[in-house]
């Protein structure tokens, strides 16, 4: 009997209508025991946590089907994503949105495109401008050996920056090491089959 759908992949064969397809990420903001591999409740429910590890091809053939080796790995083993710390950001796909797309890169050991699904981008802050105090020179030279008076004080802008007031902004929070937005932390975990699973025990 003919496939009835023959130029799909076996692996993307029709499901039940609404089931989430192998690959697909998803936000888990319950707490996991990131340890117990192949134990975890939410793994008998065909989902992992996303940390990096390194699958059996012929142990995981649906999952290995949609990522291939764009995350790493090689021979008989494929690696899934680390997303652990990351925020996810949807691809650029042609669209001016991302605008530093030649500052990403595949993820280490990684096959996929350097501008593609997986690639990773550092943090950054964008060119931006501050308020500063100015303090112009005297008019006239001190005396010698006399200190010259300090004149005041004016807020100024620095030049072509987008700051628009000479208030200051208010409490900036500062960090040493990236720029953030406030965030939540929750687990990413990925679909890596249908149907429910054996725990391993």
């Amino acid at each position: 009997m003919m496939h009835p759908y023959p130029h799909q992949h076996p692996f993307f064969a029709p499901v039940g209508f609404g089931d989430v397809p192998v690959g697909a990420v998803i936000p888990f903001a319950g707490a996991l025991d990131q340890q117990d591999h192949g134990t975890s409740p939410i793994e008998a429910w065909g989902w992992m946590f996303c940390d990096g590890r390194a699958l059996a091809i012929a142990q995981y053939p649906e999952l290995f089907a949609v990522l291939g080796f764009v995350y790493g790995g090689g021979g008989s083993e494929f690696k899934i994503p680390d997303y652990r710390g990351y925020f996810l950001r949807g691809t650029a796909a042609g669209s001016s949105v991302d605008p530093d797309p030649d500052q990403r890169q595949r993820p280490e050991g990684g096959q996929g495109e350097a501008q593609g699904v997986g690639s990773i981008q550092a943090f950054a802050l964008q060119t931006h401008e501050h308020i500063y105090s100015s303090a112009p020179a005297p008019a006239t030279p001190s005396n010698t050996g006399q200190a010259a008076g300090a004149p005041s004080a004016t807020a100024t802008l620095t030049t072509g920056g987008p700051t628009s007031s000479l208030q200051p902004p208010g409490t900036v929070k500062v960090s040493a090491s990236e720029t953030r937005p406030v965030n939540v932390y929750v687990n990413y975990l990925i679909k890596f089959t249908y149907g429910l699973q054996r725990l391993h025990r």
